[in-house]
């Protein structure tokens, strides 16, 4: 496996992907959610950021087909949808449609649920979205 170099601030949220969590960034002072991790709060500037752990669930807001990949992890999956998700704690992630929805019939639309999971493909760990019934 290659060694990939993690920035410090995101080193939480990608062990959090390797342990199944989802995790998102919470400044301490001002308790704003931060949609990427960050070393200081966008909203106030403080140092004092957390991390908390995400129930998974949210809405899709834009979703774009891929149909070329040039890593061979995701030659195989082709095509599929990378969909930008809208967290129910306020924040963003992106996100590949789960493979078992590969049918255009049944793509997901914005608006939709959907329940993230982690997942890994060949040396990358990141998410995979499910469509979620509730």
């Amino acid at each position: 496996m290659k060694a990939i170099s993690i920035p410090r601030c995101t080193k939480p949220f990608v062990e959090g992907l390797n342990d199944g969590l989802i995790r998102y960034q919470v400044c301490s002072r001002c308790y704003i959610v931060q949609n990427l991790a960050r070393y200081r709060c966008v909203e106030c500037g403080a140092k004092e950021l957390g991390w908390k752990d995400s129930v998974g669930l949210g809405l899709v807001e834009a979703t774009t087909e891929i149909r070329r990949a040039s890593d061979p992890a995701f030659q195989a999956m082709l095509p599929y949808a990378i969909l930008l998700v809208r967290m129910q704690e306020g924040f963003s992630l992106m996100a590949i449609e789960d493979s078992g929805a590969n049918n255009p019939k049944q793509a997901m639309q914005i608006g939709d649920r959907v329940r993230l999971r982690a997942r890994r493909w060949g040396d990358y760990m990141g998410l995979v979205a499910l469509r979620h019934h509730a």
